[in-house]
C-alpha cells in the first residue's frame, strides 16, 4: 500500500459498538454481517471510519471472482460503505469515498444489491461502471458489479 493510505482515519477497537449500531440500522442491506466481521477488519486496518463514514475493504492477494468477473491479484474490493444521517444531504460520503479510490491499489470493485437504489445512485454519480450482474451466494440476491477503472498515464515524460 502506498503512503497515502496513513492519510484515513481508521477505526479502532473503540469504535466497534458504534459501526455494529449504524450497521443493524441497515440492516436491510447487512443483515449477514455479524460484528465479528467488523473487529477482524479493525484489527488488520481494512476498516476506515472517517466523518461518519464507515468503508470495508480488502486488497486481492490471488485472482477473485465477483459473479462472472475475473478480480485480478493486486486491486481492491469494496465490501460495504455506510454513512450516518442518511436523512442529511452531505458530502463526507463522497470526500472519503473519493479519497479512497484515489488511494486504492488497481481498480476498485463492489457489488450491490439491485434494489438498492441510494447506493447505486451514488456509484454512477461517482463515476464507476457497471460490468456486470450476479446471484450472490451469501443472500441469493441479485446484485451489481461496479468498477473504478484507475486511468494510469503509463507514458510519463
Amino acid at each position: 500500500m502506498n503512503e497515502c493510505w496513513n492519510f484515513f482515519k481508521y477505526a479502532k477497537l473503540d469504535d466497534l459498538e458504534s459501526i455494529n449500531q449504524l450497521v443493524v440500522k441497515n440492516s436491510k442491506w447487512f443483515s449477514h454481517l455479524k460484528i465479528d466481521h467488523f473487529r477482524k477488519k479493525i484489527i488488520r486496518k481494512e476498516c476506515i471510519y472517517e466523518n461518519g463514514v464507515v468503508l470495508i475493504f480488502r486488497i486481492t492477494k490471488v485472482l477473485e471472482r465477483l459473479g462472472k468477473i475475473k478480480i485480478l491479484k493486486n486491486n481492491t474490493i469494496l465490501e460495504q460503505i455506510v454513512r450516518e444521517n442518511l436523512e442529511i444531504n452531505n458530502s463526507y460520503a463522497e470526500h472519503v469515498f473519493t479519497k479512497f479510490i484515489n488511494c486504492a491499489v488497481g481498480n476498485t470493485y463492489l457489488s450491490v444489491n439491485i434494489n438498492n437504489i441510494r447506493a447505486i445512485s451514488f456509484y454512477k454519480k461517482m463515476q464507476m461502471v457497471i460490468l456486470g450482474y450476479y446471484i450472490s451466494k451469501i443472500d441469493n440476491k441479485k446484485r451489481i458489479i461496479f468498477m473504478y477503472k484507475k486511468n494510469i498515464d503509463l507514458n510519463i515524460q
